[in-house]
């Protein structure tokens, strides 16, 4: 197993069950709410939250201009855990080198991520995982956006 220094590791205690916050994780309706870092928003093109299933996203930055992705659903296992790719692409989803449109050149053009919901005395405790070093998530603004969600999310929650 890597050293987790090789990957974005995050937990977070939420004042509700598992069910509720993996709803918030899995309905399109509830991902829009809080599914961006802060002053930012996001959009789908496309999104079928379920096992094979892909999406089309973009998080639109009034500063830094818009961020594309698209991903597949590796595995959506209800109320405990959420498998996802997250890949850097263009408008017409196709994939492209994330130092070409001005991102970390080290930044891999694919990632990763796990989530897991874990029932604890009628809360949930999330642990996510990315597929990225976190020093590196850290120097991009990936790490500190995934904490502005989590709080967005945490909000949404109450």
């Amino acid at each position: 197993m890597k050293d987790l220094k090789d990957h974005v590791f995050i937990e977070e205690i939420f004042d509700a069950g598992p069910e509720r916050v993996f709803k918030a994780w899995t309905d399109p309706q509830k991902l829009m709410q809080w599914y961006a870092p802060e002053g930012c928003t996001i959009h789908f093109k496309k999104i079928e939250v379920e096992a094979g299933g892909k999406f089309h996203s973009c998080i639109s930055n009034p500063h830094f201009g818009d961020c594309w992705c698209i991903g597949e659903y590796k595995e959506v296992t209800p109320y405990s855990r959420l498998v996802f790719t997250l890949i850097n692409a263009d408008e017409n989803g196709e994939p492209v080198n994330p130092g070409e449109i001005g991102m970390n050149p080290d930044w891999p053009g694919e990632t990763l991520v796990t989530v897991i919901f874990t029932e604890e005395n009628g809360k949930t405790k999330l642990q996510l995982r990315q597929t990225v070093s976190q020093e590196l998530a850290k120097k991009t603004g990936a790490y500190p956006s995934w904490i502005q969600m989590l709080n967005n999310l945490q909000n949404r929650l109450l």
